[in-house]
């Protein structure tokens, strides 16, 4: 398998033995949009721009995430509004903590009683290189030979804990999470995977591994828990794929999960108080 995502001048270019997101039923098809209105400049640091900001990252792992590529924006540094949101953020391989450059969206949030997802356009400028090849047939091949299933849960656990060897789970939760988001997300919401309550590797002879993942979505505009049952594919060469999604509105873990994340976040907005107060 050779699996090598760069970048290179205003277009995402990818060598890899292809996988095919966009023929996943829950990835939304692409359609020009015409502009039609003078641009309104939008606060970077505001809810709109990071919205967008956020539906673009969701974008992203659709197309590009793995165990071991996982993307995310760390700050958007140019954003207006027209018809559709237009921005340019900084977008960064979390795996790695690793800075991927600059990149470009337009974001159009159909109406909410349209149940549309948001249609994306994105570039990214700069040249370089994540190669996750190794890492990721060398887990392929662990979990194709292992004699049992794989499974793990609390992910992370009740101080934020997560053991290095499910990490890859926790990506691939988070890649697979972006298919859900990315869909759900429209003008009223911020979403992002909050908690792993559990996942199992599925019985398959397929060449596509399987899991079942319980995922736990924030929605931090509301501070709603979401519950999502996935069940999803990967392998190196075909990529991840999310084959069915259920949402759960019975969610009994919600509850629990509502306080630590508020918590949290408390704790992060008191640690930055105190470091600003330095």
């Amino acid at each position: 398998a050779h699996t090598v995502l760069y970048i290179t001048g205003l277009q995402f270019v990818l060598k890899l033995t292809p996988h095919t997101p966009a023929a996943s039923p829950s990835v939304p098809g692409q359609e020009d949009i015409q502009a039609a209105m003078p641009v309104e400049e939008l606060d970077p640091s505001h809810y709109p721009a990071t919205r967008a900001a956020k539906v673009a990252e969701h974008f992203i792992n659709t197309r590009y995430g793995s165990p071991f590529a996982w993307f995310g924006s760390s700050g958007v540094k140019k954003a207006g509004l027209e018809v559709r949101a237009k921005l340019h953020f900084t977008l960064k391989e979390m795996t790695r903590n690793q800075d991927m450059g600059l990149c470009s969206a337009e974001v159009l949030f159909h109406r909410a009683d349209e149940r549309k997802p948001p249609q994306v356009q994105c570039t990214c400028s700069g040249a370089f290189q994540v190669n996750t090849s190794a890492e990721e047939e060398d887990l392929y091949q662990r979990l194709r030979n292992a004699t049992s299933l794989l499974s793990g849960s609390d992910i992370p656990n009740s101080v934020g804990h997560i053991d290095p060897e499910m990490a890859p789970f926790w990506h691939l939760g988070g890649v697979a999470s972006s298919f859900i988001m990315l869909r759900e997300s429209n003008e009223s919401t911020l979403l992002n995977m909050a908690h792993i309550d559990n996942f199992t590797q599925m019985e398959t002879k397929d060449a596509q591994l399987m899991f079942q993942y319980d995922i736990l979505l924030h929605d931090m505009v509301s501070q709603e828990i979401l519950k999502w049952k996935l069940l999803l594919s990967w392998s190196p060469d075909g990529g991840v794929k999310v084959l069915e999604a259920e949402w759960d509105p019975k969610c009994r873990s919600c509850e629990r999960a509502h306080l630590t994340v508020t918590t949290g976040i408390a704790a992060e907005q008191e640690m930055k108080g105190d470091n600003n107060n330095v």
